[in-house]
């Protein structure tokens, strides 16, 4: 090999070696960023479709067709065998009463088991070959993906509006005590009042 070969393959070399040294490979190519974009989307997707069905703007039909896709309906199965049933449990009166206000429950996260159970069974019933012995190793990375994604995200959703509305109760609960020891406090005044006439 000449000495003008040499240099030159030195160079080919030095080139590749300073590309690899160059990359960060913590950030992903862009072809491996976009499907993880789109399975986040598609997270998004299924916990807007379960909410707006948990708040009864859609029926449990409406919310199961708007996914088409034999693995769309496969991750959506499972996404719902995971989310907890009744997260967020009544602790004061919804409706207002005497001079109180009532505190709303959400209804967004208000999944009961036998709304559970009809999506299910209507899944089921729909296209049963899809959900024989479905376990998540089933499911493709990007579907796999986004079931994680939005499990941990509803799951995130849930545990922040259960805090908002304990906190909602604690206030609602001292103001009832505020006023009744007021109405107390009027009272026994009023008793001793009339009591030195």
């Amino acid at each position: 090999m000449s000495s003008s070969e040499e240099k030159v393959a030195e160079m080919d070399f030095d080139g590749d070696f300073s590309l690899k040294g160059g990359i960060d490979d913590t950030v992903p190519p862009d072809d491996e960023q976009k499907p993880r974009e789109e399975s986040s989307e598609f997270a998004l997707k299924m916990i807007n479709s379960v909410k707006a069905m948990n708040s009864g703007e859609l029926s449990h039909y409406e919310m199961v067709n708007s996914f088409s896709l034999a693995d769309e309906l496969k991750c959506l199965f499972m996404f719902m065998q995971a989310l907890p049933h009744r997260p967020i449990v009544p602790m004061y009166p919804e409706a207002p009463f005497l001079f109180f206000k009532g505190v709303a429950l959400p209804r967004s996260f208000d999944l009961t088991e036998e709304m559970a159970h009809d999506v299910e069974t209507f899944m089921k019933g729909k296209n049963s070959e899809y959900f024989k012995e479905l376990h998540l190793h089933d499911l493709e990375a990007y579907y796999l993906d986004a079931y994680e994604s939005a499990v941990r995200i509803y799951n995130d959703m849930v545990e922040k509006t259960r805090a908002s509305y304990i906190s909602n109760v604690k206030q609602a609960k001292s103001q009832v005590i505020e006023i009744s020891a007021a109405i107390i406090c009027g009272l026994v005044v009023i008793l001793a009042l009339f009591g030195l006439s």
